[in-house]
C-alpha cells in the first residue's frame, strides 16, 4: 500500500547552524536543514528535552523566529513559525542556509 503525504507548503533543504531556546532554559545548538513557509526541522539537538506545544525561539545570527515544537525525535525537531514568512523572508533564509549569500554554492540532492 502506498502512501501519498500532500503537504501544505514546499520544503526546502538548508544547512544553517541555529540555537533553539525555550524559556527559562540556556538555548542549545542545532542544524536547521529543513525550511518552509510556516516550519523549521531542527537536527543534531542531542537530548534537550523538549516537549510537544512547547514555546520556543530558533536564533539565526541577528533574527529570532517565534514558534512551538510540533513533534521531536532521536534529536530532531520540528518547528511551527507563530508568523508564517513572507515570501522575501523565505527566499533570503534559503539563500543564506545554502550558502549563496557568501559565495558558496552548497548542492543538495533530493
Amino acid at each position: 500500500m502506498t502512501v501519498l503525504t500532500i503537504r501544505a507548503h514546499r520544503r526546502y533543504a538548508v544547512r544553517q547552524p541555529v540555537l533553539l531556546g525555550k524559556p527559562g532554559s540556556k538555548p542549545v545548538s542545532g542544524l536547521m536543514i529543513e525550511l518552509s513557509s510556516e516550519g523549521v526541522r531542527i537536527s543534531n539537538l542531542g537530548r534537550p528535552g523538549f516537549t510537544i506545544g512547547e514555546p520556543v525561539t530558533v536564533e539565526l545570527d541577528d533574527l529570532k523566529l517565534r514558534g512551538h515544537i510540533r513533534w521531536t525525535h532521536d534529536g530532531i525537531a520540528g518547528v511551527r513559525l507563530d508568523t508564517a514568512l513572507f515570501t522575501s523572508e523565505l527566499s533570503e533564509l534559503i539563500a543564506r542556509g545554502r550558502g549563496e549569500l557568501c559565495g558558496e554554492v552548497r548542492r543538495y540532492g533530493t
